[in-house]
């Protein structure tokens, strides 16, 4: 019998067919499931409603269902059928919903360039949606980019993932003062009562409807300013006791009457905000009537993006585009110079021992779209990272024969209209190198890192070749045969990873990270995988995310395998600013997927 975090394609709930596996979480995972040719989402508890998990997945799942069916919107997700499985007494809890096939609100963003009068539409109907719910007694409690889903065939919006939402008379499901939710879209008076009343467990924050407001000007906020929000997680705070800048500051295309709107919905003080949802609707409708070309002018700065497939996010003839030649030369004339960089800080470095420093040289990228190389100088500015922070390059990490470590971009500092493409290591060059240790071995290190391409240099771990966190990447052949071929495991299976050793716990307990190695352990396994296995491989807790990649695995009968397995099905997640600079808070435990592509 499988588990809910594992059906294969093929498999049947009670007559709905396992399509593919869309995502999972904490408190239960989605599916695209069909039936009688119709296309469906079905979300499953990760626990059944009798083992007692900390994380509540069954009453959570259950108190969703309870929000979703006081609600019956046209721009608010609906339930179609509800049961447990595999049977109806005590199994795990499912939950039938609408399909949409189309993109979350950060990735429409990315892939549709919307015009200013587009996201004024988009969210009027978002807004009227929201107070429509606060009518009937309903909080969602975490409106964000992600939990807004935009149809490709019309853009037309859905609000979704209830799991943290609430409704008049709900049993009370939370044992800390704030409900949970994430950080970014967490109102300041919700945060303010965190502060004054963190150690005392039996406080209670009362949610109310402003915070539901803010959140929605905070993803209001971050459609006009962020050109990508899904694929950089790097945005301008808006956490604190300060205003941010007005939309207008951060992007020019912003037309003023839509940033003094913005800038009201989030403001500090709740009665400063508009009082309810419907309030901020009237506001959005009144900005109809605005004439003038920045309101039909895409908001973000165009860049060669694929059409890319909804909800895959792939397409194979752009992967076959090749680079134009004029391109070709720049990254050539781009590698020499990051080669030379490289020899001169060898130098330095080999009389020596210090911490590496960040570079702010031009360095070799690739369109995140195309793939195409690109010459991206990295400005001076500061785009929303607090000033005086810095990244230092750990010593190089040693794996086994044939474990190939990801691949690594340099530091770079980036305005808002500069955009991070990921730099991709050629897969023609030679695998990842050990770093001598002795100081005669480390001198004839660094002279290899100053002979070394750019793309050599940060396989072999170079000193200045670290740490920002690398983009999508192929997963290393032998990984590959490794895993699909030699365990048999089936790509897109995951299991429940205790992200550090040292930081045991469950998905519900929170650890605090820091970039750099990191060894974790297989907390709940699969039979090609069990519990037990010990994981290698690497962390990076960059621009307020987390970021796992494991590359080698250790079975409990000793036998060592290459793997790729990432912690975060579709790349960096969100993770809360940790205790200390540079460090950041996320669950213990996360699930961790089986991969041939670096996410």
């Amino acid at each position: 019998m499988h588990h809910p975090a594992q059906f294969p394609p093929g498999h049947t709930v009670h007559g709905w067919r396992v399509v593919k596996l869309i995502g999972a979480g904490a408190y239960g995972a989605v599916y695209k499931v069909e039936m009688n040719g119709i296309h469906y989402a079905m979300k499953v508890a990760m626990h059944r409603g009798t083992s007692g998990d900390e994380e509540k997945s069954d009453a959570r799942l259950k108190r969703e269902l309870g929000c979703l069916v006081h609600l019956g919107h046209s721009n608010i997700i609906a339930p179609r059928a509800h049961g447990r499985w595999p049977d109806f007494v005590s199994g795990w809890l499912y939950v039938i919903l609408d399909f949409v096939d189309g993109y979350t609100l950060a990735e429409w963003v990315e892939k549709v360039h919307p015009t200013a009068q587009e996201v004024v539409r988009l969210f009027i109907k978002l807004s009227a949606a929201v107070d429509y719910m606060h009518g009937r007694g309903v909080f969602h409690r975490d409106l964000k980019l992600n939990n807004v889903m935009v149809r490709a065939s019309d853009n037309e919006p859905f609000i979704i993932d209830f799991s943290a939402g609430d409704y008049t008379h709900a049993e009370d499901l939370t044992d800390a003062p704030l409900p949970p939710g994430t950080r970014r879209y967490r109102s300041p008076e919700a945060s303010r009562f965190l502060r004054e009343n963190g150690d005392d467990r039996d406080a209670r924050y009362e949610f109310k409807v402003t915070d539901d407001v803010y959140a929605l000007g905070v993803c209001l906020f971050d459609v006009l300013t962020a050109p990508q929000p899904a694929s950089d997680s790097v945005k301008t705070p808006v956490e604190g006791r300060m205003m941010p800048p007005d939309p207008r500051v951060l992007n020019e295309r912003v037309p003023g009457a839509l940033s003094d709107a913005v800038m009201r919905f989030i403001a500090r003080k709740p009665e400063n905000r508009p009082p309810t949802a419907e309030s901020v609707r009237r506001e959005l409708v009144a900005l109809t009537k605005e004439m003038g070309p920045e309101w039909v002018t895409p908001l973000h700065t165009l860049t060669a993006k694929p059409l890319l497939t909804p909800a895959t996010g792939t397409d194979e003839a752009v992967k076959r585009m090749r680079p134009r030649r004029g391109l070709l030369l720049g990254v050539l004339g781009t590698a020499l110079a990051a080669a030379a960089l490289v020899g001169l800080f060898a130098s330095k470095q080999a009389g020596q021992e210090s911490s590496a420093t960040v570079s702010g040289e031009p360095s070799v990228q690739r369109d995140a779209g195309t793939g195409a190389p690109l010459l991206v100088v990295a400005p001076q500015g500061d785009a929303g990272v607090p000033l005086g922070t810095s990244v230092v390059s750990p010593a190089p990490v040693a794996s086994s024969p044939g474990v190939a470590l990801p691949p690594q971009d340099p530091v770079q500092k980036e305005s808002p209209s500069v955009k991070r493409a990921p730099i991709v290591a050629n897969s023609s060059e030679s695998p990842a190198m050990k770093a001598p240790a002795s100081s005669g071995g480390r001198a004839e290190f660094l002279k290899k890192c100053a002979a070394a391409t750019a793309a050599i240099a940060l396989q072999m771990g170079c000193p200045g070749s670290s740490q920002v966190r690398p983009g999508p990447s192929e997963c290393p052949d032998e990984a590959r045969e490794a895993m699909f071929e030699v365990l048999r495991i089936l790509e897109g299976q995951s299991v429940v990873v205790t992200i550090d050793k040292n930081q045991p716990g469950a998905m519900s307990q929170g650890g605090v990270f820091s970039d750099g190695p990191v060894r974790g352990i297989v907390r709940d396994g699969i039979r090609e995988l069990p519990t037990g296995t010990v994981l290698m491989g690497r962390v990076w807790t960059g621009g307020g995310a987390l970021l796992a990649r494991y590359t080698e695995a250790r079975l409990p009968d000793g036998r060592t395998y290459p793997v790729c397995i990432a912690i975060g099905e579709k790349g960096a997640e969100e993770a809360e600013a940790g205790p200390t600079p540079g460090t950041v808070s996320f669950n213990r435990s996360m699930y961790g997927y089986v991969v041939k592509e670096w996410p």
